[in-house]
């Protein structure tokens, strides 16, 4: 497949969000922090700033779009058993080698503060070596590192995407979307009669599983079988800018709408709809993005650090977690920029030498 340069730059920012998320936004930007009250309506203006955590959303969806799109265009089918195993078998040497590596570092490391006779910490250490450690609530976010639990998803989204793909070809695009949306929804209702199964302020083991999220990858599946007939391609071609700019007044109120479930502003039970707000800001963005032709906007999207970002942002988020508590002792400046300078070295090195050692460095930099 033809690398997407607005893809990368996606991920781009949307591995840029997660870091600050996890690096400055817990502390410092949590929802409705410095907020402006007019009227009746509270206006928060850095609400970008406290969603980072969004960019695992963004991943999602761009995940099942890469993932589906060689198989919308043909150029790859299920059609044996052989094909399946050929599917599981690149996902496996793509995902497992740096996952395993960083997990093995994470156990070195905490060992000191572990005592290894203690029966839950091999426990622990098995769910996390046999991707389970999303079936249980105290291992949904793995005290290994903290972030893994949307790998653990991703796993997850790779054994069932065969059967997906099958689903499709039987019954359709359209029912499949039905399906799969229907699913999800029900799945994130459900979450808000269980709240002992929330794990983090924007987390439940129910509402962020793997069926509460597959609509996050169903919608990129979309986007990438649309994208692929060049539904109503003249279309978007001629309001690629216009379209650009919907995404991001819708995706502006997913962020507002997501502070004011988080700051109960609004009913709890309206959040199953923050998933969808999302999907369709992102996957508006994203079909901008493709059909859109050089300018200023999409260059913000395809330049080459944001681009290296994105190709890099495997090693990066799984880095990431762990390396903020080897280097953020403080917040002083010199303490972030030493963390980010070595949490964007580990992360080449690992890109490089690890997700993909067996290629020349030319065919894994930005074009």
């Amino acid at each position: 497949m033809q690398r997407l340069s607005v893809i990368n730059g996606l991920r781009g920012y949307a591995i840029l969000g997660v870091i600050y998320f996890h690096l400055i936004g817990v502390m410092f930007n949590q929802p409705g922090w410095l907020n402006i009250q007019v009227g009746d309506f509270v206006i928060m203006p850095l609400t970008y700033l406290s969603n980072g955590w969004v960019g695992v959303n963004l991943f999602f969806i761009l995940s099942g779009f890469v993932l589906y799109l060689p198989y919308a265009t043909g150029s790859r089918d299920f059609k044996t058993r052989s094909d399946i195993f050929t599917f599981f078998k690149h996902r496996a040497a793509r995902l497992f080698p740096l996952y395993f590596i960083a997990l093995i570092i994470s156990i070195i490391f905490i060992l000191h503060q572990t005592n290894i006779n203690d029966w839950e910490f091999w426990k622990q250490t098995l769910l996390m070596f046999t991707f389970t450690f999303n079936f249980s609530k105290e291992t949904f976010i793995p005290p290994h590192n903290y972030v893994l639990w949307s790998l653990g998803i991703e796993v997850l989204f790779s054994l069932v995407f065969p059967f997906l793909v099958f689903f499709i070809k039987s019954k359709g695009m359209k029912n499949f979307a039905i399906v799969v949306f229907l699913l999800s929804f029900l799945v994130r209702v459900i979450s808000h009669f269980f709240p002992e199964y929330q794990v983090a302020p924007h987390l439940s083991m129910i509402k962020d599983s793997i069926a509460g999220r597959l609509d996050d990858f169903a919608a990129g599946m979309i986007i990438g079988h649309l994208w692929t007939i060049k539904w109503k391609q003249s279309w978007f071609e001629t309001n690629s800018e216009f379209l650009f700019f919907s995404s991001l007044l819708i995706i502006t109120v997913g962020f507002y709408f997501s502070d004011y479930v988080f700051l109960k502003y609004v009913p709890l039970w309206t959040e199953p709809f923050i998933n969808t707000v999302f999907q369709i800001g992102f996957g508006a963005m994203t079909f901008a993005l493709l059909y859109m032709r050089a300018n200023f906007l999409r260059n913000l999207f395809t330049n080459k650090f944001v681009q290296l970002s994105g190709m890099m942002c495997y090693s990066l988020y799984l880095w990431h977690g762990n390396m903020r508590w080897f280097f953020i002792m403080d917040y002083s400046m010199l303490r972030i920029c030493t963390y980010l300078f070595f949490l964007f070295l580990m992360s080449f090195l690992t890109y490089r030498y690890i997700e993909f050692g067996n290629k020349k460095l030319g065919d894994i930099l930005p074009d």
